[in-house]
């Protein structure tokens, strides 16, 4: 029998993935994208330290951060690692919290869903995952997809950036 971890895979790159494409993104595994000339627009799945080889727990990432505001303000903290942000699962760094504000936007899916908590999903090893899939992938259509285009609307570079 696949471990969770196996099935999760398998259920991103042949169920949600290809949702994610219809939707506009690239990318594959655990990151994807929404391309942009003016912002970095970040979707990352992010599996609970807890998940085993039973049961892998996993919620989504957001991040929408303006190219320019990042370049230059990472650029100055970190000048010999890639202009580009990692992905959506990391947070800023304390550092450069002030100096991104309005620029910087990172959220959890749940946080943008009625009730507004944070929302993990669950696949287990012998688990037929079309639902989840599905859960997912209406779910980012519905909550992240528009709060991470509303936030690319938004000016890239804060004022004294």
């Amino acid at each position: 029998m696949p471990t969770a971890q196996a099935v999760f895979n398998r259920m991103l790159r042949e169920q949600v993935a290809p949702r994610l494409r219809e939707l506009g993104f690239k990318g594959s595994g655990q990151n994807f994208s929404l391309p942009s000339e003016t912002h970095y627009a970040l979707l990352g799945f992010q599996k609970s330290d807890f998940s085993d080889k039973s049961a892998a727990r996993f919620t989504v990432n957001l991040t929408v951060v303006g190219r320019e505001a990042w370049e230059q303000g990472s650029r100055r903290a970190w000048p010999d690692q890639p202009l580009r942000p990692p992905h959506a699962n990391w947070g800023l760094p304390p550092m450069l919290e002030e100096k991104f504000a309005g620029a910087y936007w990172h959220s959890r899916i749940g946080f943008l869903m009625p009730g507004g908590r944070d929302r993990w999903w669950r696949v287990e090893a012998d688990a037929d995952t079309r639902d989840i899939a599905e859960a997912v992938a209406a779910e980012i259509e519905e909550f992240a997809v528009p709060a991470m285009r509303q936030r690319m609307r938004q000016p890239e570079v804060p004022e004294g950036l």
